[in-house]
């Protein structure tokens, strides 16, 4: 008997030669072949993209002559692709969903797989657990060459740009970038993508590397030192660095300073507003940066807090809700585009802000503290082996003592996990996760150190119980 695989927040993912194995691949793919099925759309096909990793492409075909078998016609790409890129293809060609092969910004020991339904954004909870209700317990047995004629090649790249082209105003040319794929499924394709848009591009790590030279593919400032000192050095008007699998992002102004979706979130939605007349409403997750907000309610309109998944934020960006939606871990995307975080769709925004202001990104961001205020966002991941409902208990010890360092807690929220507002504006986050034995304490204020403080009791108080 094969383990027992579950879809977490984003698709399956385990260790290579672990728990993602052909055999367990081919266990997912038949489970998906009989959703697709269920649904009655297997004459609309299913296109199959795959990132960089070792044996994603393998895995790819594995679940290629998966589906063959089972009577579905398949799409690969002719290389890797972005995870964004693989959700369009569901929208553009009209297909039953698309198939990623990739574990994102995990380390490259991992893999992973996700189904992405017709509509180009990330499965909901009914689809996943539909999923995992077909997966078989052992691996099916599928001759290699079983209905081969029903897969085929497509590259969706040249679509692809021409949906950028028409999402932002004008080209950017002039505009000098410098892009850090992180060796992930970017590499050689948003480089590619923003010279034909007409930007002057550098690169650093532009190339594929299943090991992504040795680092994790996480946009994170101290994996990026070299983004900046090229930013830096050649005067460039801003950079970009993307994930493993280039659904999220991470920015760097001319200056050096670095800007997570926590700021770039409020600053597109600022640009659209302002200079694109996207009037509308906002979305974010609990543990989002509440600065966006501020850019709401100034412009009378609101901001919808879901609790943590781009899924949640996928459905109202499907129904127009929306213009742009973003989360904390560094997706962001609007509602003229895809259901799905993108991280190269989102830097063209970015990118177009930048130009058409006139004044960079530094100057874009400067403006926007000066009209809204500074906040300062942090998060720890506390590993734990506790069993009990730590989230329960420090509820209780919070609303016992109505307030934390001295500030009086003005509201509760029990979205996902426990938000505590405080008096003064600032507010916490404690969360368990949903797919590992972590508690994830968030915190923001308005001030470097007391959002430190805040950690650090926060963590005092997750530890205090287990």
């Amino acid at each position: 008997m094969q383990r027992r695989i579950s879809f977490g927040t984003d698709g399956w993912r385990s260790k290579l030669d672990e728990g993602f194995t052909s055999e367990n691949v081919r266990r997912v793919a038949f489970a998906i072949a009989e959703h697709v099925l269920e649904c009655g759309s297997p004459g609309k096909g299913v296109f199959i993209g795959y990132d960089g990793r070792a044996q994603s492409k393998d895995f790819a075909e594995e679940c290629a002559n998966v589906l063959a078998f089972k009577g579905i016609a398949c799409y690969l790409p002719p290389g890797p692709v972005p995870t964004p890129v693989a959700a369009f293809s569901a929208v553009r060609y009209s297909l039953a969903g698309s198939i990623m092969i990739t574990a994102s910004h995990n380390p490259p020991e991992y893999n992973g797989i996700k189904f992405i339904p017709d509509y180009g954004g990330p499965a909901m909870p009914d689809v996943t657990s539909g999923i995992e209700r077909h997966i078989p317990p052992e691996s099916p047995a599928i001759p290699e060459a079983a209905n081969r004629s029903l897969i085929s090649e497509l590259d969706p790249y040249e679509d692809y740009l021409r949906h950028l082209h028409g999402l932002i105003k004008g080209e950017l040319s002039g505009l000098r970038i410098v892009l850090d794929p992180m060796h992930g499924a970017t590499s050689g394709y948003a480089s590619r993508i923003f010279t034909q848009m007409g930007a002057i591009v550098e690169t650093v790590r532009d190339r594929i590397d299943p090991i992504f030279g040795g680092a994790i593919p996480d946009p994170t400032p101290e994996n990026l030192s070299g983004l900046k000192s090229r930013v830096i050095a050649s005067g460039s008007d801003l950079g970009v660095a993307f994930d493993g699998d280039g659904d999220r992002l991470t920015a760097v102004t001319r200056d050096g300073i670095f800007l997570a979706v926590n700021q770039l979130l409020p600053l597109v939605y600022l640009h659209l507003m302002e200079r694109r007349s996207m009037i509308g409403d906002a979305a974010r997750t609990v543990a989002t940066s509440h600065l966006v907000d501020r850019v709401a309610d100034d412009h009378g309109q609101k901001v919808v807090e879901v609790p943590v998944g781009f899924k949640y934020i996928g459905v109202l960006l499907r129904e127009r809700a929306v213009v742009i939606g973003g989360e904390e871990s560094g997706g962001m995307s609007f509602s003229n585009h895809i259901p799905e975080k993108d991280g190269i769709a989102s830097a063209a925004f970015l990118m177009e802000a930048a130009k058409s202001s006139g004044k960079g990104l530094g100057g874009l961001y400067q403006d926007m503290v000066s009209r809204y205020g500074r906040l300062s966002s942090a998060r720890l991941d506390l590993r734990t082996s506790f069993e009990g409902d730590v989230i329960r208990l420090i509820e209780g010890e919070v609303a016992a003592k109505g307030e934390i360092m001295g500030s009086k807690v003005s509201g509760v929220n029990r979205k996902d996990g426990i938000k505590i507002i405080l008096g003064n504006g600032s507010w916490m986050l404690f969360r368990k996760s949903g797919t590992e034995n972590v508690v994830r304490v968030y915190a923001e204020s308005s001030d470097d150190a007391f959002t430190a403080a805040l950690l650090s009791y926060g963590k005092s108080l997750v530890f205090s119980f287990i």
